[in-house]
C-alpha cells in the first residue's frame, strides 16, 4: 500500500499504518491492513458505489479476504470503527458519505413536499435542514414519484409506469422492494401504506403522532 494519505468527506487514511483521522470527531481509530485496504478503495472511488466484487478486485493482493463475499463483513467492522453513518449501502454497493452539500437553491431542479427535498440533478435528498442522504438511481426515482405525488396515495402500477424507462424495474411488483429501501433510509413512518397504495407523511400525519 502507498505511504500516503488518502482524504475524503471528513476522513482522512494513512494507508501505510492504518490509521484514520475523523476529522469532525477530531479523533482518529486504527484499522486492520485488511480494513484500511478496503477503506482505501472506497475512499478512491470518492462516494461512488462499488459492489463488493469491485472493492475485492480494487484491493491488493496480499490484503484480498479468500472471496468476495467477505468484503461485507470487512465494512461491518470499519463501519464500528468509523461511525456507520459514514459509509452508506444500497443496491449498487457501498459508498463514503458524500461530504455536506450546502442546501439547493429553490427552482426547477429542487422538488420538496414536507422537510424532504429533492435535488434532481445532483440526485440526492436534504431531509431537514442537516439531514443529507444519497439514495440508488431507482429509490430515487420511486421517492420523486411520492414527492411530485404530494401525499396523495400512489399505487404500485401508478409509480412503476411513471418512473423513467431507465429507472423502471422489470416488474410492477419491485416497486415494493424500493418502497422498504426508502423506509429503511428515511425512517419507517415517513411513507405510509393506504389508500391503494403509498404516499408520504406529511405535517397532518406528524401531528396525529
Amino acid at each position: 500500500m502507498l505511504d500516503v494519505p488518502l482524504c475524503y468527506a471528513g476522513l482522512e487514511l494513512q494507508t501505510s499504518t492504518g490509521l484514520v483521522r475523523l476529522h469532525a470527531e477530531s479523533s482518529a481509530v486504527m484499522l486492520s491492513g485488511q480494513q484500511a485496504a478496503v477503506l482505501a478503495v472506497l475512499l478512491t472511488a470518492r462516494g461512488a458505489p462499488l459492489s463488493r466484487e469491485a472493492v475485492w478486485a480494487a484491493m491488493p493482493r496480499g490484503y484480498r479476504p479468500p472471496s468476495a463475499a467477505q468484503i461485507g463483513v470487512v465494512i461491518a467492522n470499519i463501519r464500528r470503527r468509523i461511525g456507520a453513518a459514514r459509509i452508506l449501502t444500497g443496491a449498487d454497493g457501498w459508498w463514503v458519505r458524500d461530504p455536506i452539500a450546502p442546501e439547493p437553491v429553490d427552482g426547477t431542479d429542487v422538488l420538496s413536499f414536507g422537510s424532504l427535498r429533492l435535488d434532481v440533478e445532483h440526485r440526492y435528498v436534504l431531509d431537514g435542514p442537516a439531514r443529507f442522504i444519497r439514495l440508488g438511481p431507482r429509490e430515487f426515482a420511486v421517492l420523486r414519484v411520492l414527492v411530485e405525488a404530494r401525499g396523495v396515495p400512489r399505487s404500485r402500477s401508478g409509480i412503476w409506469s411513471s418512473l423513467p424507462p431507465h429507472d423502471r424495474p422489470a416488474t410492477a411488483a419491485a416497486v415494493g422492494v424500493h418502497i422498504h429501501h426508502l423506509r429503511e433510509r428515511l425512517g419507517p413512518d415517513r411513507i405510509i401504506t393506504g389508500g391503494g397504495g403509498w404516499r408520504l407523511a406529511g405535517p397532518a400525519d406528524r401531528r396525529q403522532g
